[in-house]
C-alpha cells in the first residue's frame, strides 16, 4: 500500500509542475483559442485545396461537354460532306464518263465495253442486240449472209485462193439453201 501511494504522489507532483495548472484561466482561454485558430486555418488550406480541385475538375468535364458537342456537330457536317460528294461525284460520273470514254484511245474500246456491261451481255452478244434494235433489217441481212458464208467456207476458200493466184476477180458458185437467205 505504502507503494501505491508513494507512486500516486509522484503522479501528484508531475501534474502539480505540469505548466496548464500554472496558467490562468485567460492563460488557458489563449492557448485553446490558438490551437482552435490553427486547427480552423489547416481546415481552411485542405476546403481551398478541395474547392481548387473541384473547380479543375468542373472545367475538364466542361471542356468534355462542349467537346462532345463539337464532336457531333462535326460528325453531322462529315456525314453531310460525305452524302454531298457522293451525289456530285455520281452527277459528274453521269457528264463526263462519254467525254472520257471518247478521249481516251481507240484500242481502249471503253464506249463498246460500257454499252456492253450496261447490256449486262459479253461484248459480241451486246453489239448484236444494239444492232439489232437499231436497224432490225441490216441485221437480218448480216445474219443470212453469216449463214451463207459460213454453209460454203470451202468453196469460197477455193475461190479466194484462185483469185490470189491469178491476181483477178474470179466468179464463185455457192449453194443458199431455202432458209438459209432468212
Amino acid at each position: 500500500m505504502a507503494n501505491n501511494i508513494t507512486a500516486t504522489a509522484q503522479r501528484v507532483d508531475m501534474l502539480v509542475k505540469s505548466p496548464m495548472l500554472a496558467m490562468t484561466p485567460e492563460q488557458l482561454a489563449g492557448r485553446i483559442t490558438a490551437a482552435a485558430s490553427t486547427a480552423r486555418q489547416e481546415d481552411r488550406q485542405t476546403i481551398a485545396t478541395a474547392r481548387t480541385g473541384l473547380e479543375d475538375v468542373t472545367r475538364q468535364l466542361h471542356g468534355y461537354v462542349v467537346s462532345a458537342r463539337r464532336s457531333d456537330e462535326q460528325n453531322r457536317w462529315l456525314m453531310w460532306s460525305a452524302i454531298g460528294g457522293i451525289v456530285v461525284g455520281m452527277i459528274l460520273w453521269a457528264v463526263f464518263a462519254g467525254i472520257v470514254a471518247r478521249a481516251v484511245p481507240a484500242s481502249w474500246q471503253w464506249p463498246e465495253k460500257m454499252a456492253a456491261r450496261s447490256l449486262d451481255l459479253p461484248m459480241w452478244e451486246g453489239g448484236q442486240r444494239l444492232m439489232r434494235a437499231s436497224a432490225p433489217d441490216a441485221f437480218a441481212s448480216i445474219a443470212a449472209g453469216d449463214r451463207i458464208v459460213t454453209a460454203n467456207r470451202k468453196a469460197l476458200e477455193a475461190c479466194r485462193k484462185r483469185a490470189d493466184r491469178k491476181a483477178v476477180t474470179v466468179r464463185c458458185t455457192v449453194n443458199v439453201g431455202a432458209n438459209q437467205a432468212r
